[in-house]
């Protein structure tokens, strides 16, 4: 019995040391030119998918992802919230909160709607509503204790709301000069 929970503390450890490797990697990447516009988040994301190729490491590390899911995860998106400045959202005025609101209730039921069209299980549908409809992985994490969602279904979500947030993020960048938007106008569009 000590030498099945030896193996099984070594491989929740991988998980563990694989999840910081992608993490690290991911942030030096996003140093680089280029780079710095996918973001260290989505970077670490698809070296992590890279290691899935790997099954033997995959399937070992696979015991620590509820933990890391449960716990780094949530920790993450918490400090992320720390980075949130309240006085220049309060700055901006009580029309884009209601302007956020009205968006925001559109766009949940048009992304679960596209979701479900595409067959995506009901959770994960309503996940990644969120996080695309609010405001990223925080949603995802901060939704999916009420869903009662799986670890899987959560980091999932999380990858998904990552991946369309740069791809969608590109896209805008590059429509502003065919707008014709000032910057705050811009802003306040993205």
């Amino acid at each position: 019995m000590h030498l099945s929970t030896m193996i099984d503390w070594r491989h929740a450890l991988l998980g563990v040391v694989l999840t910081l490797a992608c993490s690290l990697a991911g942030q030096s990447l996003a140093a680089l030119p280029g780079f710095s516009l996918i973001g260290h988040l989505v970077l670490a994301l698809l070296l992590g998918m890279v290691i899935q190729v790997c099954r033997p490491v995959t399937l070992a590390a696979r015991e620590s992802t509820g933990f890391i899911a449960n716990k780094f995860l949530r920790a993450g998106i918490i400090f992320l919230g720390f980075k949130l400045n309240l006085i220049v959202l309060v700055s901006a005025g009580l029309q884009s909160l209601e302007a956020a609101v009205f968006v925001v209730a559109i766009m949940i039921p048009l992304n679960y709607a596209a979701a479900r069209f595409l067959r995506v299980d009901h959770t994960l549908a309503l996940l990644t509503a969120c996080g695309c409809s609010i405001c990223g992985a925080a949603a995802v994490m901060g939704v999916s204790g009420a869903l009662k969602a799986k670890a899987d279904q959560s980091v999932l979500a999380v990858a998904i709301v990552a991946i369309l947030g740069t791809v969608f993020t590109l896209i805008e960048v590059f429509t502003q000069p065919i707008l014709g938007f000032t910057d705050s106008q811009f802003g306040v569009m993205a």
